[in-house]
């Protein structure tokens, strides 16, 4: 077999395009793309970008919380705890939008309904628990044990509802109002 001329269509497969970068480069151009997929609220993500990203951030906090307990104080790490945990969970937040509302573009949707998926059900939740757990101090009765269920119970379809739109359901096929298809879903 005669190695010197190859068909043309090896040719052109094997050919590298002009806008591809080279490793050179490619450490900066991830952690700018990283910059962009955590913290712009522009363009779309598909599912797998959307659920590294999640995952990296959950980790990320609670490898943050979980740090201070690995002074030798105790003390001091239940301290450092009180005092960097709501701040830690708090910057974590617009990155989480920012995640979800790219997923929500892939979908042809606006980020506004992150609204109905995590607020909504995050709300029914937490108004459900503290109706169970605390006493009403003007009347002086105790939780309701079946309002605060039925509010508890209310927040799981909202919930489950955005696992399924954010990240089971493919995202729409081509270019839409948010810009062109994310190139892994």
């Amino acid at each position: 077999m005669n190695f010197t001329k190859l068909p043309a269509w090896r040719t052109k497969s094997a050919a590298v395009p002009t806008n591809q970068s080279t490793r050179e480069d490619a450490p900066g151009e991830d952690a700018m793309k990283l910059r962009k997929i955590l913290f712009s609220f522009d363009g779309r993500i598909g599912r797998r970008t959307y659920w590294l990203a999640i995952l990296a951030l959950i980790v990320a906090v609670l490898v943050l919380t979980c740090a201070p307990f690995l002074l030798e104080s105790e003390k001091w790490a239940v301290l450092m705890v009180a005092l960097t945990s709501d701040f830690i969970w708090l910057f974590s937040l617009w990155p989480l939008v920012a995640v979800g509302s790219k997923r929500l573009h892939d979908r042809n949707k606006n980020g506004w309904w992150l609204l109905a998926f995590w607020l909504l059900p995050f709300a029914l939740f937490v108004g459900g628990f503290s109706i169970v757990f605390f006493d009403d101090p003007k009347t002086g009765r105790s939780g309701d044990f079946s309002t605060g269920s039925i509010l508890i119970f209310a927040s799981l379809p909202p919930a489950l509802w955005g696992i399924v739109e954010l990240g089971i359901q493919p995202g729409a096929k081509g270019p839409n109002l948010y810009g062109a298809g994310p190139r892994n879903s």
